[in-house]
């Protein structure tokens, strides 16, 4: 029996540290709820400073350490002049996700060119321009950023026709790998959650029979709820996962393996 002590016993006594994010400054686009708000609470009691961004400046409630700010991710400038105001504050941004997102649930034969452009600019375009801006401002150290996809990047479809957001998610988990590549020599790790339907104001929009036809084929039976994905974000962004970057990470009751 091994019974050597070193600097490796005291890492084994305390695993949890390695998920830990003591000081770090975190901003997350679309945190004014569901896993936006979810993954803010959770990054905090981990040891983070919290930026909060939506498109109205959401309310920190519970949160100690956090900062709200008013961003439409679609519009360039004001992404850039953001991400630049937070990082003079704090002195850099250590970790981005990449939250925000519409899903207009249309078929393909009524869906309007307008519709499809709402939610490529929010979905994938708001996504690239943040993680570019927020890299600017990462330090030597590294940084990480996680990307909100979905299942339905992942899969063809769901139990609705949903066309743009279908695109959008497969679209934000092959930026989420070229970036990981990309940036993977100035140390910035780029990972994704993909979450099966969870309990937000997206599904309050469902009907009842919809919800239980989504329990029905997830081998788990229920629900993502927000703080589910939650968790699989601090495990990404977190130096437990330093040598995680391109990873697609499904929070899905087991959709995907089916």
């Amino acid at each position: 029996m091994n019974t050597s002590t070193g600097s490796s016993a005291g890492h084994v006594s305390d695993p949890l540290r390695m998920f830990r994010v003591d000081g770090m400054v975190a901003v997350i686009t679309g945190g004014a709820g569901g896993i936006g708000l979810a993954s803010a609470r959770l990054l905090a009691a981990a040891g983070a400073k919290i930026v909060l961004a939506d498109r109205q400046a959401p309310t920190a409630s519970g949160i100690e350490d956090c900062t709200a700010c008013a961003l439409d991710v679609t519009d360039a400038n004001a992404v850039d002049a953001t991400f630049k105001d937070i990082a003079q504050r704090f002195g850099r941004i250590d970790i981005l996700l990449n939250n925000a997102g519409v899903s207009i649930r249309k078929s393909s034969m009524e869906l309007e060119l307008e519709d499809w452009n709402t939610t490529m600019a929010v979905n994938l375009t708001g996504a690239f321009l943040c993680a570019r801006a927020a890299a600017r401002h990462m330090p030597d150290s590294g940084g990480n950023i996680v990307n909100t996809a979905s299942i339905m990047g992942l899969s063809g479809g769901g139990l609705y026709p949903n066309p743009a957001y279908h695109a959008t998610k497969g679209g934000l988990v092959n930026l989420t790998r070229a970036l990981a590549v990309e940036w993977a020599s100035r140390n910035i790790r780029v990972n994704a959650v993909a979450p099966t339907w969870t309990r937000t104001s997206f599904i309050g929009e469902l009907s009842e029979a919809t919800r239980e036809r989504i329990n029905a084929v997830t081998p788990l039976g229920r629900l993502a709820e927000p703080e589910d994905v939650a968790n699989a974000v601090l495990y990404l962004a977190s130096p437990a996962a330093g040598m995680v970057t391109g990873h697609v990470l499904a929070v899905d009751g087991g959709f995907l393996a089916q």
